[in-house]
């Protein structure tokens, strides 16, 4: 099959590989000029294991499922720790408990054999319950990334179509046509939709789902920090399950010490929650360096400081970033990637990075029709992730339940900000 693929990132990418080595034709188009934008190319990101989503356990077995097959398919971007520690804190932004019990907290740590208890005290760690390290690695970014990938495409024989805005896509005679801004039109048996479910989304899609789904769209930030102290192989120290704080490295180069990192909070990185794509875009671009330096960052170092007090001694501020993410509403926090296909059209709704394997190995049993559930006119795969997760998905947050996919923070901020 000849086949487009809309979205240059970590999941059009890797189906673009594995679709050539299934033998198809394969063309990719991404609207900017390079590949790897966006979260993909810039904010940090982990090889999860899934202690991150201790209420998702649909979301921590898709990442396991992968894991060992991500390390050995792409060992060149996959950078080992010198620690990658999960604790579960005392209380949270909010003076709240953490949502899980300790003893479901250490069982989730413990999904990955090789987890071990944390001194606390000996890494200068405090107002936690419990902490353990995890052999859990980061993902290359920038342009180490983007070369490594446009140099495999090259290879394999994908055709790199970079600038390429697409307007809309037609369904017509049994082809996909792919509709550029300026009016010209490429024809595909069948065009893949990896735009993070930004862009170009299927018809109907809450009204005619098989089942309940929600889309929030968040504008979020990532406060980057450059490490002083830099050791051999990054950390990462993500505090759990709540109002908590995450450092991650953000690992762009072959020095052997890592100094970059970037620093996120639940209660203070994630700007808010739409129902579009363009109003979440339009507040990430309406944010100023003097509210996110004065109000964010001081309230996430604050938080911060609480579990690792030299953590400023030890990192400096050095900027930030955002983006605009995709994410399912639901109760669980449920983080994995699903894949569906409408009218000639595969959607994936991406997850965590691990998850292009899931992704791309339901793309071609759709493709191959093999074990395909047909209802209201969108198809998936019969035990794959989303029909695995179905009723978790359809799982939302009660009235008044604090959820991240609630969150309305730069307008609490703001208001805060003003009546002061």
């Amino acid at each position: 099959m000849k086949i487009g693929i809309v979205g240059a990132g970590w999941n059009g990418s890797h189906c673009a590989l594995e679709l050539m080595s299934a033998g198809h034709q394969v063309v990719l188009l991404e609207k900017h000029p390079d590949i790897f934008q966006g979260v993909s190319g810039d904010f940090g990101i982990r090889l999860h294991k899934g202690p991150h989503y201790p209420r998702s356990k649909t979301t921590r077995d898709s990442c396991l499922e992968v894991f060992d097959r991500f390390c050995a398919t792409y060992p060149e971007l996959v950078v080992a720790h010198d620690s990658a520690i999960y604790a579960q804190g005392t209380t949270d932004a909010l003076g709240l408990r953490s949502k899980v019990s300790n003893d479901t907290f250490a069982k989730v740590c413990h999904e990955s054999p090789e987890c071990s208890e944390v001194d606390m005290s000996a890494k200068g760690l405090e107002a936690l319950e419990a902490a353990f390290n995890l052999d859990e690695p980061s993902v290359v970014l920038g342009d180490r990334l983007r070369r490594f990938f446009l140099d495999k495409l090259a290879v394999v024989g994908v055709q790199v179509q970079t600038g390429f805005i697409v307007e809309k896509i037609i369904r017509s005679a049994g082809q996909s046509l792919v509709y550029r801004d300026d009016g010209s039109c490429l024809a595909f048996d069948l065009v893949i939709n990896t735009t993070g479910f930004q862009s170009l989304l299927p018809a109907f899609f809450e009204r005619d789902f098989p089942f309940e789904v929600e889309v929030v769209y968040q504008p979020c930030l990532a406060l980057c920090y450059e490490d002083q102290q830099p050791s051999e192989k990054p950390l990462s120290f993500i505090v759990m399950d709540g109002w908590f704080p995450c450092l991650m490295p953000a690992v762009t180069t072959h020095e052997p010490y890592p100094a970059d990192y970037i620093l996120t909070h639940g209660s203070y990185t994630i700007m808010g929650s739409f129902s579009t794509a363009r109003e979440a875009d339009a507040l990430l671009e309406e944010l100023t360096d003097d509210f996110i330096e004065s109000t964010v960052k001081a309230l996430t170092e604050a938080q911060m400081c609480r579990f690792w007090r030299g953590f400023l001694q030890r990192f400096h501020y050095a900027g930030w970033k955002g983006a605009v993410l995709a994410k399912l509403k639901t109760r669980s926090e449920f983080r994995s990637a699903i894949t569906f296909e409408q009218d000639g059209v595969i959607y994936v709704f991406p997850g965590k990075v691990s998850n292009v394997f899931n992704a791309a190995d339901e793309v071609l049993a759709l493709i191959a029709n093999q074990r395909c559930i047909d209802q209201n006119g969108f198809r998936y795969v019969e035990n794959g992730v989303l029909d695995i997760a179905r009723r978790e998905i359809q799982q939302k947050p009660g009235a008044g339940e604090e959820s991240t996919c609630n969150l309305q923070t730069y307008s609490v901020l703001r208001g805060q900000k003003d009546a002061c």
